[in-house]
């Protein structure tokens, strides 16, 4: 509807309709007057008295003659008629001059005294409607602003959580390379202990196990993934050899082991 009104059609529309309803009103009010007047109710008075003597009137035998029957034409309302004809068709003539007067082609003047009003009226409206369209063209402008901007900042939060699992999984990968190197480490101290160049090696390792337990119970099992099969081999014998054999910690560390084993653990080697 705004679109419609704000058009050049729209306007035209509006126009025409207020141009055809003035001409309906005058055209109403005119008709009235010639009606109304006297001189037209006596015309068509007469018009109709003379119509119903034409239609009443006998014609006599053909033996009247000629002149008998221009008599039986001859009235009393059709003389009053004749006599006033010429103010009537004057009257008439004046009554549409007023008319054409009235609605001479681009040049329509309007007597209603509630149409200026009106007028006046749809006027405001049309200027309440324009400066309602822009207030809403920049609404719009501004709605459209915030959605951009929010789009904007939506990007920015997914490229903010892109970085942050990134640094996140690159922190998780360095903690675990730490840890991996770290495990090796004790590991190959384990096995240096375990060369023949070390008789009390395995005594050693020993203590250093119950230590772990103490700190990691999880520890030892954690170490055994990176010492030799052989070497493992060796730490278990010493475990549970001789008068200090220790089950416990054996225990700990097979069911932990299960716990920690990883795939790379239980792969085959290669013949």
């Amino acid at each position: 509807m705004k679109k419609i009104l704000s058009s050049r059609i729209g306007q035209v529309l509006i126009s025409a309709l207020v141009v055809v309803a003035c001409l309906a009103g005058l055209t109403y009010w005119a008709t009235n007057m010639i009606k109304n007047h006297p001189a037209i109710k006596d015309y068509l008075a007469a018009k109709a008295a003379q119509a119903a003597a034409d239609a009443n009137a006998t014609v006599g035998g053909e033996e009247t003659g000629k002149d008998d029957l221009n008599s039986t034409n001859v009235t009393e309302d059709k003389e009053v008629y004749e006599e006033k004809k010429s103010e009537q068709d004057k009257v008439i003539i004046n009554a549409f001059s007023i008319l054409n007067d009235s609605t001479a082609p681009g040049d329509l003047r309007f007597t209603n005294p509630k149409l200026p009003i009106l007028m006046s009226e749809l006027n405001d409206r049309w200027s309440y409607i324009k400066k309602r369209e822009v207030e809403l063209d920049e609404l719009e402008a501004h709605v459209a602003e915030q959605l951009q901007s929010m789009q904007w900042h939506t990007n920015q939060i997914t490229r903010n959580r892109i970085e942050l699992d990134q640094s996140f999984d690159d922190r998780l990968n360095l903690i675990q390379e730490q840890e991996k190197a770290r495990l090796q480490e004790m590991a190959q101290i384990y096995e240096t202990l375990l060369s023949p160049g070390q008789p009390d090696g395995p005594e050693v390792i020993r203590q250093i196990l119950r230590a772990n337990m103490e700190q990691d119970v999880k520890l030892n099992a954690k170490v055994f993934q990176y010492i030799s099969v052989t070497n493992q081999a060796n730490i278990i014998r010493t475990l549970l050899s001789g008068a200090d054999a220790d089950t416990s910690l054996y225990q700990n560390i097979i069911e932990n082991r299960q716990k920690t084993m990883t795939i790379d653990s239980i792969k085959p080697e290669n013949n």
